[in-house]
This record gives structure tokens, sequence and C-alpha cells, in this order.
């Protein structure tokens, strides 16, 4: 059975290939880490929460809880969002989180 021992040759080549593939490695890493909204239930934003009575509707909630010169439809994407819904329809005595705009 036959050795094969390896020889750097060029030293300043092996050691930019050691730092750069470092690198790389540090960042596809940092990719997976720095995910930090992803599945999180911790908001910075402020909410208020609000129970569901007969008759609101998405669109009624964020024409009442959003503010002037605000376009509605971004208000009822961002209530669907906060909330993790996947579509508008919400039953009475549910609670939903609404943000607070200024």
């Amino acid at each position: 059975m036959i050795k094969c021992r390896y020889k750097i040759v060029n030293r300043k080549r092996f050691n930019i290939f050691i730092i750069f593939t470092t690198i790389i490695i540090t960042f596809t890493i940092s990719l997976f880490i720095n995910n930090n909204k992803a599945y999180s239930f911790t908001y910075n934003e402020p909410f208020k929460e609000i129970v569901i009575s007969e008759g609101d509707t998405l669109w009624s909630i964020a024409l009442e809880n959003m503010p002037d010169d605000y376009d509605v439809r971004k208000m009822v994407y961002e209530i669907r969002e906060f909330n993790n819904l996947d579509n508008a329809t919400i039953y009475p005595g549910d609670i939903i989180k609404v943000p607070i705009k200024y």
C-alpha cells in the first residue's frame, strides 16, 4: 500500500485558499443562523388584540384601525401576515392582533 504525501508548493496560494474557504463556510452558516423572523412569535411592532364579533371582517377591522392616508389593502395584508392567516376568514370569538400604525 503506497501512502500519498502532499507537498505545499506555493504557501501563499495555499493560505489564500484556506482563508477564502473559511469565509465561504462562515457566510453560509451565518445565512442559516441569522434568519430570526422565521417562525418567530416575537414582534418588535406594537399591536392590540381584538376579539372578533358577529359581522366583523378583516376589511372593516383594517378600516377602523388604520391611520389616515393609509391603504386599506395594505393594512389587511399586514393583519394577515401578523397573525399568520392563510386567508381572510375569521370567526366570532377569535382573537387577532392588529399592528398599531402611527
